[in-house]
């Protein structure tokens, strides 16, 4: 390749990316002059994974909530197998405990129903959502009214609320 070549893919990935042309073409030269590469591995060094996360699927709450927490089980080699789970995910930091936990109920209201997510865990989420997320109205609904209608309003909110907390934790996550 060229040296007007490699400018030119410099100046692209310079510009994309908005770094300064060094790092561009240091991320370049190790990614074989791949431009797509050399972004995600500008991106890589300059965000942690759950930033890329929220970055990558932010424009969806609940689906970057459930990536996030995906991410976390495999970080910390969480497997849904393991009878050991719930523990393992309560000794985790609290935020990321707390995140980990909520997208794993809102997934399994999607499993298996709202009726039956009631008889799961429901407690600890009900707290989570009135204490860490300072969801009350949420909390109570999922104790005392068990109304799915009014939870499934209040759905989209719990996740803009996680991923807020998320956010403000970022430092805990992966």
């Amino acid at each position: 390749m060229d040296a007007a070549r490699r400018q030119q893919l410099t100046d692209i990935v310079a510009a994309k990316a908005g770094v300064d042309a060094a790092c561009a073409a240091r991320h370049l030269a190790l990614h074989a002059y791949e431009v797509a590469a050399a972004l995600r591995g500008i991106d890589a060094e300059r965000y942690t994974l759950t930033q890329r996360l929220l970055i990558k699927h932010g424009r969806d709450p609940e689906d970057a909530l459930q990536h996030v927490a995906l991410a976390v089980l495999q970080h910390e080699d969480i497997r849904s197998d393991s009878v050991l789970r719930l523990g393992r995910i309560a000794a985790l930091a609290p935020p990321v405990a707390c995140a980990v936990t909520l997208a794993e109920w809102l997934a399994y209201v999607d499993w298996e129903g709202f009726d039956s997510a009631l008889h799961a865990n429901v407690e600890a989420v009900a707290a989570l959502l009135a204490g860490e997320l300072q969801l009350a109205d949420a909390g109570a609904n999922l104790l005392q009214a068990r109304d799915e209608a009014v939870f499934e309003a209040q759905r989209p909110a719990l996740a803009l609320a996680a991923l807020a907390y998320i956010e403000r934790h970022i430092t805990q996550f992966p």
